[in-house]
């Protein structure tokens, strides 16, 4: 993806990231970033295999906007086929049945053993965060310890949640972003991890 003074130029071999990359910018346009529940909800969809329910009914309601052409911005697509494809992702992310949160968490992680097996790194041992970022700055060293706790807990699960917004409930559900419409398994990466993104990396 690339952007040019006045418009996002989004490409991909994959329809699948078009179509993702497309919502994740509608959310970034809709939401008010002073707005930390708002925030919360962009977050959750953009990074987390699961969702809370309360975010996954707006994760609904933007997914409806879209197909439905009211959306805020203004898409427009290279031909029809493109379109039809993303539209019929949007589609399926709208009205696929919730999976059970279990039964995927658990095929997320058998994925994650089962690369730990190929790299010969035992799942069980405490992973290693890149380094060379924190090296670029000497003073920022020290924070190396004080993420690696959290590092491993997303690198193994998946799940990055820290919301301190009070209107947050609790239940999980699968977030279908991160799923391939019409599978039931996991294909993300298992080192997909978001804290590869924090401050005061620089990528």
């Amino acid at each position: 993806m690339f952007f040019s003074v006045d418009r996002f130029y989004v490409n991909d071999v994959d329809n699948e990231v078009v179509s993702r990359d497309i919502l994740l910018l509608e959310i970034i346009s809709s939401i008010n970033p002073d707005d930390l529940s708002d925030i919360e909800f962009l977050w959750d969809v953009w990074y987390n295999m699961t969702l809370t329910e309360g975010h996954c009914a707006r994760l609904k309601v933007t997914l409806e906007r879209l197909l439905s052409g009211s959306f805020s911005s203004q898409w427009k697509f290279g031909d029809a086929a493109t379109k039809k494809r993303v539209m019929m992702t949007w589609k399926s992310w709208l009205e696929t049945e919730p999976w059970n949160v279990e039964t995927m968490k658990k095929k997320r992680q058998d994925l994650y053993e089962f690369n730990c097996n190929v790299h010969n790194m035992p799942a069980a041992d405490t992973q290693s965060m890149p380094i060379e970022p924190f090296c670029k700055n000497a003073g920022m060293k020290h924070m190396e310890s004080e993420h690696l706790a959290e590092w491993n807990i997303v690198h193994r699960t998946g799940i990055a949640h820290d919301f301190v917004s009070s209107s947050i409930d609790n239940e999980e559900v699968i977030n279908p972003t991160m799923m391939r419409p019409g599978s039931s398994r996991w294909h993300v990466h298992y080192g997909s991890n978001p804290i590869a993104a924090y401050l005061p990396f620089e990528r």
